[in-house]
């Protein structure tokens, strides 16, 4: 099946499910399922059979413009199969979930149609289809962000993707200056090395620095992420956050020479501008990754905790694709691998307990291991790999990133990177702690209860993927290199169970096998020694006192207040930032207002006094 028609069938499968909808809530939610789950299979079969390099274009019927055409080629494979996958995962939950919104009709229809987006975006070789269909997917969102809890959330959201949006679309204004034309490849070839190839990449890291919710462009992720309904944050955090990561490699890979950045600041040529941006970008990854990190440790929304989380991953992935080189390019596109799977997990565990409880606050929550533990595990699973401790997949992007940047000698990122590494396991263990393990509350002590089969299934099916990558990464790393010979790079050496890097040899089987090994050492003792007594949460004291409020067992609020208390005064910059300018927007707003939208007669009295002497001007 062709591109065209895949897009054809995701949109018509969007309209289905809306009139399905209309009759029927659920009904109209399966029709995502059945939907996502065919053109993920679809694109499969284009996995086993890729024809890089072939043209499928409209014109063949003759109704189409000569400029709509689609391009299966291994970068955008690469991105379709990732996050199709992700929507077909997701889509189990819609049913779930699917009848506490206002619209759930639409919602099933928006769902869809954010999925041709992403068919249209990776599998082009036409900037302007691009573009057409990267704006479809910020309208798509736009709209299915309210069908959470706040409208504010889906007008950040719209603000900074338009931009994003802007800067995509004056990047390819100016490509189609250079060379007449709007195909892809030849626009960045071209402007590549040259004064215009600077302005290009430039706009284009602001997209995806946009899209990604990168610093400083971050305002608008947590905001997104903490009220849009449960299951789309998954999508967005997995799956659409990851068209910024497709951006950035446009810019960054296609765009700019691949290679290693140390030592190529020296001249003062127009490829020399194109590392020192590349540099930058680094530079503004690795603070992606500071503040996403300071910002989770402080959240008690475990959403919000997770889209900061979201953003330190894209720092990571900005920093691995700016440094370039073999270990660069494969710990960036590995590290969207890990991310896309641990961050889908993660949301979807936490929308479980949502589910059942209305609330992802920590401080409402805890205790949760005892009536949800296949969810506990779950999101354990994603954490680990979220954290880059092996055997999760997380562990091997993250130590071919650790490579790229200690080869390169890059001393202050590098000092970023294992912050960030370190940091995760602060922000990560907090639900865990706070909202599994912690006290459970009495008012959820009734109603909360496991999630039904068909929401365990796609949580367990990402869980083993995450294990898998760590166990077996070269079968996806052997792809990546594909990819990265059609980007003009080399790929990683490869064993059969073995990474080499530049310090050394990597064998994750059998670092896998010996963590095996110990967790089933741990759990015979567990079986063989005598148990523990259980005691009941009242039957405890202090300080000589009994104690008869249970909801003060429960450690949650102020998690890390100490390390926080370090930091709290300068971590709001570009939140204060964003809120003095839109400050200033709304004042301007009001000073057109009242010139030109007024009643007022002084103000008319003016407008005409200033229309007459322009007309009299040449006679003055």
């Amino acid at each position: 099946m062709t591109v065209e028609l895949l897009i054809l069938v995701a949109l018509a499968s969007g309209i289905l499910a809306y009139f399905v909808g209309r009759l029927n809530k659920v009904l109209g939610a399966v029709v995502t399922i059945v939907a996502s789950m065919f053109i993920f299979i679809m694109i499969g079969y284009m996995m086993q059979d890729i024809n890089a390099g072939t043209t499928f274009n409209y014109n063949a019927v003759e109704y189409m413009p000569d400029f709509v055409t689609f391009m299966v080629t291994y970068l955008g494979l690469f991105f379709a199969i990732l996050v199709t996958f992700i929507f077909a995962m997701v889509s189990f939950f819609n049913p779930f979930f699917v009848e506490k919104y206002k619209y759930p009709a639409l919602y099933s229809m928006l769902y869809l149609f954010s999925l041709a987006g992403v068919l249209g975006v990776f599998l082009t070789d036409n900037f302007m289809v691009l573009f057409f269909f990267f704006e479809f997917i910020v309208w798509s969102g736009l709209f299915l962000i309210p069908l959470g809890k706040n409208n504010k959330a889906a007008i950040s959201y719209y603000a900074f993707s338009t931009a994003g949006s802007f800067a995509l679309l004056y990047a390819i204004f100016i490509m189609f200056a250079q060379t007449g034309s709007y195909n892809l490849h030849l626009g960045l070839a071209t402007v590549s090395g040259t004064t215009e190839g600077t302005y290009v990449l430039a706009l284009l890291a602001f997209a995806a620095f946009a899209k990604l919710g990168a610093f400083p462009l971050n305002v608008w992720l947590p905001r997104a992420l903490g009220k849009a309904p449960d299951a789309i944050t998954a999508v967005f955090s997995g799956g659409l956050e990851k068209l910024g990561a497709f951006v950035a490699v446009l810019a960054l890979v296609k765009l700019a020479p691949i290679g290693d950045i140390a030592g190529t600041l020296g001249g003062l040529t127009e490829a020399t501008f194109l590392f020192a941006s590349q540099y930058i970008v680094a530079t503004l990854g690795a603070m992606t990754i500071v503040f996403g990190t300071l910002m989770a440790i402080r959240q008690d929304d475990a959403k919000k905790l997770l889209a900061y989380s979201s953003m330190s991953n894209g720092g990571y992935i900005l920093v691995a694709l700016s440094l370039g080189g073999t270990l660069g390019l494969s710990g960036g596109l590995y590290h969207i691998v890990a991310h896309a799977l641990a961050s889908a997990a993660a949301f979807l565990a936490i929308g479980a307990v949502s589910r059942v409880t209305g609330t992802t606050k920590m401080s409402e929550l805890g205790g949760m291991i005892h009536k949800m533990p296949v969810t506990y595990m779950v999101y354990l699973i994603a954490i680990i790999s979220m954290a880059g401790i092996p055997p999760m997949g997380g562990f091997i992007s993250k130590w071919l990133i650790f490579q790229a940047v200690i080869d390169n000698g890059l001393i202050l990122i590098a000092v970023a990177v294992f912050f960030g590494s370190i940091g995760s396991f602060l922000y990560v263990f907090r639900p865990l702690a706070a909202l599994f393990l912690g006290q459970e509350l009495p008012q959820h002590r009734d109603k909360a209860k496991e999630a039904p089969f068909f929401m365990l299934l796609p949580m367990l099916i990402l869980s083993g993927l995450i294990v898998f990558t760590g166990v077996m990464p070269n079968i996806f790393l052997d792809f990546i290199n594909d990819v990265i010979a059609e980007l003009g790079g080399t790929g990683l050496l490869l064993g059969d169970y073995t990474i080499t890097g530049v310090n050394g040899v990597l064998q994750p089987t059998l670092i896998a096998s010996v963590f095996g090994v110990g967790v089933l050492i741990a759990f015979i003792i567990f079986i063989l020694l005598k148990k523990s007594k259980k005691v009941g949460l009242m039957d405890t004291y202090t300080a000589g006192n009994f104690i008869y409020t249970e909801e003060l067992m429960h450690y949650s609020l102020d998690f890390y207040a100490p390390l926080e208390r370090l930091y709290e005064k300068h971590i709001n910059i570009t939140k204060d930032f964003y809120k003095k300018l839109e400050n200033k927007v709304v004042d301007f707003g009001r000073m057109i207002k009242y010139f030109f939208f007024t009643n007022k007669p002084e103000i008319t009295v003016f407008w005409i006094i200033v229309l007459i002497g322009f007309l009299l001007w040449g006679e003055l």
